[in-house]
């Protein structure tokens, strides 16, 4: 018992040693109610957005802008954006698992104490021993898992991005719908106005007789269904602002405070050349990249999994008191048909390799299909758009005409009035047909997951 009250100070401080690592976490329960008020309350006009854009290099002289272009409202959103917040969330996670991918083998310290009632005179009936366990082989295993791991970081990394990419898509096909719904809404109102005005010099015609039941009913018709189509794009007008709202996870009241700015959707920017699409499809792609990644993961994975065929000796070195005497010893341990074992795990690593390899090229193939469909979207929208200009020009022919007519005297009133109609619908047409050449520019830039401002080459330059 004297031994084993000796060694206690060489016990302590091995023991105090080790806890003192320890950590504490504080408990983080969710609080739905105080969430919920948090993003009632969220706007865009704090001192916490502007000071996120400052740092990204945006111009916050006036705070808060008087308009906020579609770049700069997707950028504010970015940094409290649940998406956002979550794959940040994952990279951490991702940081910490590389973290745990470097730890080196545990050693081990195992005291030993013993008692026995067969003794000498004189002698103590206890013995006392430290033993240690620690590892001399697997250096190459814990490589490799730290660059599965790190791989896998990169990845999570790439999550991020890809969550970024996300919202700025959804964002953008909402403030297009906005924009197309307010400018069409501006010429339905002409338009319905125009009609009325046809409606009451049809109706004066009527009474004179110069036009019968039929004509008047014609242009009563034509008068409600612009009316309709006013209301129905009403309704599209809020319908794209709630999308908006949801697209950048802003309360809906957020968004009706904000003055938007959609001159970027009146002169779009140039398209890149076919090259620099294809290699933006097949090199830039977040998705792609983070694929890549993943792939080189489960390759560092199975490097692991092969690593793990070499057995992993550990030394067992102890020091025993025993009846007086020192006792030393020196043990080994190594695991049995290592190798065998690691069958079935090597072939799982080659099977998720394979899956892995099968995700690229399945995104690619998708990302390829994608970029072709959307081109042939913008030539047929650019025809469109071509068509729909030269019948606007014969409208406005048509109405310049007209206007002379009744100068002249051989034109009335209506007939000036149905001119402007046509030239209205003209419009209206015109204003559709660059809507969805608009659309199919994003979908342009979606197929290579980045702004067509940022195309290296137009269309026709080398």
């Amino acid at each position: 018992m004297q031994r084993l009250t000796s060694l206690l100070p060489l016990l302590l401080p091995l023991l105090a040693l080790s806890g003192c690592a320890m950590q504490h976490v504080e408990p983080a329960p969710l609080q739905p109610e105080a969430s919920q008020s948090a993003f009632r309350q969220r706007q865009l006009t704090d001192a916490q957005t502007r000071d996120f854009l400052a740092q990204r290099n945006m111009d916050v002289a006036q705070w808060p802008p008087a308009k906020w272009a579609p770049e700069q409202l997707v950028l504010a959103a970015l940094d409290r954006h649940p998406a956002t917040a979550q794959a940040r969330a994952r990279a951490q996670l991702a940081r910490a698992e590389l973290q745990t991918a470097g730890l080196k083998p545990r050693t081990v310290l195992a005291p030993e104490v013993e008692r026995t009632n067969e003794r000498d005179p004189g002698q103590s009936a206890w013995s006392i021993g430290l033993a240690l366990d620690l590892a001399i082989t697997g250096q190459s295993v814990r490589e490799a898992r730290i660059e599965r791991a790190r791989l896998l970081a990169d990845s999570a990394l790439l999550d991020e991005a890809d969550a970024a990419w996300t919202i700025r898509s959804n964002a953008r096909r909402a403030l297009l719908e906005l924009w197309s719904a307010s400018e069409e809404l501006k010429l339905l109102d002409r338009l319905v106005v125009s009609w009325l005005d046809a409606q009451a010099a049809m109706q004066k015609r009527y009474d004179l007789g110069a036009a019968d039941a039929l004509d008047l009913t014609t242009t009563r018709t034509a008068a409600a269904q612009a009316e309709s189509r006013y209301v129905l794009t009403e309704q599209r007008q809020i319908r794209a602002r709630g999308e908006l709202a949801q697209a950048l996870a802003l309360p809906l009241s957020a968004i009706d405070a904000l003055t938007l700015d959609f001159d970027e959707f009146e002169q779009p920017p140039p398209l890149p050349a076919d090259d620099a699409l294809r290699s933006a499809v097949t090199l830039d792609r977040i998705d792609l990249r983070r694929a890549l990644a993943r792939h080189a993961a489960a390759e560092a994975g199975l490097q692991v999994e092969l690593r793990a065929q070499y057995p992993e000796i550990r030394l067992q070195p102890g020091l025993l008191w025993d009846q007086g005497a020192t006792v030393w010893k020196l043990g080994a341990s190594l695991p049995l048909f290592a190798a065998q074992r690691q069958a079935g795990p090597i072939a799982e690593a080659v099977a998720r390799r394979e899956i892995a390899a099968q995700d690229f090229l399945l995104l690619q193939s998708q990302a390829l299909a994608a970029l072709d469909l959307a081109r042939a979207r913008v030539k047929a929208a650019t025809l469109d758009t071509d068509g729909a200009e030269a019948e606007h020009d014969e409208a406005r022919l048509q109405l310049t005409r007209t206007e002379q007519r009744f100068t002249r005297g051989d034109a009335d009133r209506l007939d000036r009035v149905l001119a402007l109609t046509r030239l209205l619908e003209a419009d209206i047409r015109l204003l559709q047909a660059r809507t969805r050449t608009l659309a199919s520019r994003l979908a342009l830039e979606d197929a290579m997951q980045r702004p067509l401002a940022a195309g290296a080459a137009t269309e026709g330059q080398p």
